[in-house]
């Protein structure tokens, strides 16, 4: 006992420091728990090239546009992504939110009470979470963009209180919000946030489709499912596992 109390300001130090060093380790993990899981082959494009690819479980290239073949997942400390065949998107993980910007193609998301709000970036405009109502464990949705019209639904679990370039909207369980470029001359249109662009986003609530609903339910439930079993994207070749191959 008197040994250990003899150098009492030594002791102090060295539980500083070693608590200093876990909150640096879990900060770090937080900071870059942000992973892509191909079931095919996702693409880094840049200036419209091809610049690398994954074919296996790696980090997220955060803000990297992404192009899937066959689905792929991305999975966030708060949130799950399935981009479904084809899809064109990118992921940024903000400290306030998640942006989540899709050109083309379908993205499934589910959410919690401690998920950070997502922001969905569109051709036709941007989509900001303001607050959700869950009536389960998690929220499940949607976004597609198809040519000038982008969609963001429920599919289940709650309701989302959302901005949309027409003001604020509540989308319920089983209903979306279609967003569509038009002529700025249209009525009830208003102008989009891409600065410069000469057509505005008509804003109008819709139903989901049962084949999002189906589909969205599947490709989630299977992502969570297979994360939960240890499953990953394909491949599983030598390292370098973390970098994506060059084409």
């Amino acid at each position: 006992m008197i040994r250990m109390n003899k150098h009492p300001l030594a002791l102090k130090l060295v539980i500083l420091i070693v608590s200093l060093a876990f909150a640096a380790v879990g900060f770090s993990a937080d900071g870059n728990s942000a992973r892509i899981i191909p079931k095919g082959t996702v693409s880094v494009i840049k200036d419209g090239k091809v610049v690398g690819e994954f074919t296996q479980e790696a980090p997220l290239p955060e803000g990297s546009l992404l192009k899937c073949e066959g689905q792929c997942t991305v999975r966030m400390n708060d949130a799950y992504l399935v981009a479904e065949h084809d899809t064109v998107f990118s992921v940024t993980p903000m400290a306030e939110s998640n942006q989540l910007l899709v050109q083309e193609g379908t993205v499934y998301f589910s959410i919690n009470e401690s998920s950070r709000p997502l922001q969905f970036n569109t051709p036709s405009g941007v989509v900001t979470t303001r607050q959700t109502s869950l009536t389960d464990g998690e929220l499940r949705g949607y976004v597609r963009v198809s040519g000038n019209e982008a969609e963001v639904g429920v599919i289940g679990g709650g309701t989302m209180l959302v901005d949309t370039p027409n003001g604020e909207m509540a989308i319920l369980p089983g209903k979306q919000v279609t967003l569509a470029l038009v002529e700025p001359a249209t009525p009830a249109s208003a102008s989009t946030e891409g600065g410069g662009s000469t057509m505005a986003a008509n804003v109008a609530l819709g139903i989901v489709g049962t084949a999002v609903i189906v589909g969205g339910i599947y490709a989630i439930n299977e992502a969570i499912t297979n994360d939960s079993n240890g499953g990953g994207g394909g491949g599983g070749g030598g390292g370098g596992g973390g970098s994506p191959s060059s084409p």
